[in-house]
């Protein structure tokens, strides 16, 4: 990453840090890191800790992956399968919950004079496809019932349960196959989309999500142009166009998927619904990406 782009999106950002009072660390004063797992907590102030948390809205489980230094045994014994983990980040003054997860697998190795650990965790350990035998409703029943029992099946809470519309069968409907495509199927019969984010499942639609007051700017955090994309998506043997961009700002806990963002540049300005992205920390960086759409 360009440094002097970090320390651009860094100048101004109120409650992180000012590069001019700690020239050593120009861009990277005031990061914090801590993780917790099974009564263990691990500071990134005393340990070296690197992370990749990605997030988007669909079914599929998203795998972070998180790098810890010179545990001791006892410590790495505790990061055990199937265990909660959970990585707090972000700078001085503004961190917050990134990641909440489960432990799905974990490797030590020596690397030169460290021991590193390496722990992939899941968003649940719980969500996983399976297969629908057959459940059958009358007629009269609505996609809306048929979604929000296939939604039980998941065995994951709740956060957001917001169809924008509903279906009515005049028929008897029967339901078979794989549980994912079945959700998303009756999803979109209800105008909407269901995804998955910090182990609980949301049902709304693309263009409705959180407010978080989050604006990104140079001044801001932002790092960088945004990229503009355009994408097309085909449904219902109909044709319709996402537009959004690609950015990158400054690790910000509050940004996650369905979070509302301003967006502040030359060419991008407006608000704006994060559909996918990704908290990193590794050595020298510390940031997170994000594809946004217009709302």
């Amino acid at each position: 990453m360009n440094v002097s782009q970090i320390v651009t999106a860094g100048t101004n950002w109120v409650g992180v840090f000012s590069p001019e009072q700690f020239p050593e660390n120009k861009g990277l004063y005031g990061r914090e890191v801590a993780v917790d797992c099974n009564g263990l907590h691990i500071d990134g102030a005393k340990l070296d800790v690197a992370f990749t948390v990605p997030f988007d809205d669909s079914l599929g489980q998203d795998e972070a992956e998180i790098t810890i230094y010179n545990l001791s045994k006892t410590s790495i014994a505790k990061l055990a399968y199937n265990q909660n983990i959970k990585i707090k980040a972000g700078y001085k003054g503004n961190t917050g919950t990134i990641y909440s997860g489960y432990v799905c697998k974990r490797t030590t190795s020596i690397d030169g004079a460290d021991v590193k650990t390496v722990v992939r965790a899941l968003d649940s350990m719980k969500l996983k496809e399976r297969e629908i035998k057959s459940i059958a409703y009358a007629a009269g029943s609505t996609a809306k019932k048929i979604l929000q029992d296939l939604i039980k099946l998941t065995g994951l809470p709740v956060a957001v349960f917001k169809p924008a519309g509903d279906q009515s069968f005049s028929k008897t409907v029967t339901v078979s196959g794989r549980l994912f495509d079945n959700i998303n199927k009756y999803a979109e019969m209800c105008s909407s989309s269901a995804y998955v984010c910090k182990g609980r499942i949301y049902v709304r639609t693309l263009k409705d999500g959180d407010k978080t007051g989050v604006e990104l700017s140079a001044e801001k955090g932002l790092v960088g142009s945004p990229e503009y994309f355009e994408e097309e998506v085909k449904k219902d043997k109909k044709v319709y166009y996402v537009k959004g961009y690609k950015l990158k700002c400054l690790l910000n806990n509050k940004i996650t998927t369905g979070s509302i963002v301003k967006v502040k540049s030359k060419f991008c300005n407006g608000s704006f619904r994060v559909r996918s992205g990704k908290h990193i920390s590794n050595g020298a960086d510390f940031y997170t990406e994000l594809e946004v759409i217009s709302q």
